[in-house]
């Protein structure tokens, strides 16, 4: 399967062991939309947060990541700053307008802003092959 720019993929790996089973009575999983340019980032991202419990979809565009959030209903949106379509600010602003429920994760390159708030964000992790500090974030707000 090609991960790229215009596609939303929702993929669902094997179950590896009890440890991924939802605890007994703790409902469904909690939903992550992620949203990245690089296909290799979408796909690393998308093992890495499956592996920690959640249901994700992943896609390479800002406009794809406003649509699912209102079909999908994620509990947190995980976004790219530059995003080929429209700033991933821009999106979560968007997102953060019709549902402040949801939590928004800025996931850049780029320096974090001292008001978090002035970027739609709850958090702001900073781009990295070593994803412990994305999912730590992903954690604080959700249970696996």
């Amino acid at each position: 399967m090609d991960f790229g720019a215009g596609s939303a993929y929702n993929l669902n790996k094997p179950l590896l062991g009890e440890h991924h089973l939802p605890k007994e009575g703790a409902g469904a999983m909690s939903r992550i939309l992620f949203a990245d340019s690089e296909p290799h980032i979408q796909q690393l991202c998308l093992e890495e947060l499956q592996d920690e419990g959640y249901e994700v979809k992943v896609t390479g565009r800002a406009d794809d990541v406003v649509r699912l959030a209102e079909t999908f209903q994620p509990d947190m949106v995980i976004l790219e700053t530059t995003l080929p379509d429209m700033s991933g600010l821009e999106a979560g602003r968007l997102i953060k307008g019709s549902n402040r429920k949801t939590r928004v994760i800025i996931y850049s390159f780029f320096p974090p802003p001292h008001d978090l708030s002035s970027w739609g964000a709850d958090d702001y992790v900073i781009k990295s092959p070593n994803l412990d500090r994305l999912k730590a974030a992903v954690r604080r707000f959700l249970p696996a």
